[in-house]
Parts: structure tokens; sequence; C-alpha cells
């Protein structure tokens, strides 16, 4: 029996999308601006990277999209740990694209994709941080 994995594997962004009534009110949204880091393995491998967008957009007023949208961030797994140069000038082209869009805050769905773009020196977040900070769940912001 052939097993799918993209029926299997769920990310809490695309099941929220769908269930937009289980989302907690936002009491005070996130001004932002916020850009969205969309990471390969949601927009390539689940092909569900919209479903981020949908959900942050009930909690953060100001998103920014990224003029290189869908280009990888550089961390890629074990890339950045295995080609330390080339994933460092791919991270800092998505770095530039990011000062670009003007946002002090970078949301990303990828442990991978945050600490490699946070240690490029920016703010980085998972978008579920963002939807606690505007609901007023008691996480710092």
């Amino acid at each position: 029996m052939e097993v799918v994995l993209e029926r299997r594997v769920r990310d809490v962004h695309e099941w929220l999308a769908e269930r937009p009534d289980r989302l907690p009110p936002a009491v005070a949204p996130v001004p932002g601006p916020v850009a969205i880091q969309d990471p390969c393995h949601l927009r390539h491998a689940q092909r569900t990277h919209a479903a981020v967008h949908s959900v942050l957009a009930r909690f953060v007023e100001d998103i920014r999209v990224l003029d290189d949208e869908g280009l990888c961030c550089g961390a890629g797994g074990a890339y950045a740990v295995l080609h330390p140069a080339t994933a460092t000038a791919i991270r800092d082209r998505k770095l530039a694209s990011i000062g670009r869009s003007g946002a002090e805050v970078v949301a990303s769905a990828n442990p991978g994709c945050a600490l490699h773009l946070a240690a490029g020196g920016v703010e980085v977040v998972h978008p579920m941080e963002l939807v606690a900070r505007a609901a007023g769940l008691g996480v710092r912001g």
C-alpha cells in the first residue's frame, strides 16, 4: 500500500486556515511591518505556504511580501552546514529582500530558516508567536 506523505503531514497553518473558527480573536493586532518568509518545505514540498499568509492576515496589520518570493533562504536542512559559503550568499540575497521590504520582523514557520536568518541579524519569529501576541496570550513581544 502506497502512503502519500502530503496526506499524512499537515502544517498547523494549513489546519488553522481551514478552521478559522478555531483561531482566537485578535485583541491587539501586531502593527507590523512583518515579512513572511515562505520556507521551502511549505512552498515546494507541502504546497501550503499560502496558509501562513491566510492565518496571519487576521493578526498582523501590515504584511510585506518579499520580492524574491519562493526563493530559498539558504538553510536547506544540512545545506548551511555542508556548504556554508554558498548558504551565506543565499541568505544575504534573502536578507537584502527583507531589507527592501521595510519589515521589522520576519515570520518563518521553519526553525532552520529562522535560525539561519536570525544569524544574519534580523528578528525572526514563528507565525504562531505573532498569533499569540495579537490574541493577548501572554507571549512576550
